[in-house]
């Protein structure tokens, strides 16, 4: 078992302004309603940087956590440039697998409510497997 300081009730709360995301990609046959939005896409990015951030840095150096399961329900609609605040806490550490509850507001209410898992895993043994992996592919 990997010595961290990770620990059930560990919480943070991020504020962050709603922007466009690089990743997102335009809203196709909507006539752009979608681009004054904020996306579950973009929400999900957000999450994924911001947890990362929260639990990375409670591990020894060669580890990092990753993403492994995410369940998200988009409630309301908010737009770019509102304020978003995400709360992410810990709920559970099992082995390396660490559990977090998800509620995303603005400044009117919750928009998003989630669970998320992300995975304690060795950097190099992580990279090492994707190579192994891509190689079986050629």
């Amino acid at each position: 078992m990997i010595k961290h300081g990770i620990k059930p009730g560990l919480s943070t709360t991020y504020t962050k302004e709603a922007l466009m995301s690089n990743t997102i990609y335009p809203s196709g046959t909507s006539g752009g309603i979608l681009d004054y939005l904020v996306s579950t896409a973009l929400v999900i990015e957000q999450v994924m940087e911001l947890s990362s951030k929260m639990l990375d840095s409670l591990l020894p150096d060669d580890y990092i956590t990753v993403g492994k399961k995410i369940e998200l329900t988009h409630e309301n609609a908010t737009l770019i440039g509102e304020t978003i605040v995400y709360l992410l806490m810990v709920t559970k550490v099992e082995e390396e697998s660490v559990f977090l509850d998800i509620t995303i507001s603005d400044s009117v209410g919750v928009i998003c409510r989630g669970k998320y898992e992300r995975a304690i895993v060795n950097k190099e043994e992580l990279l090492n497997n994707a190579f192994k992996r891509s190689a079986k592919s050629v």
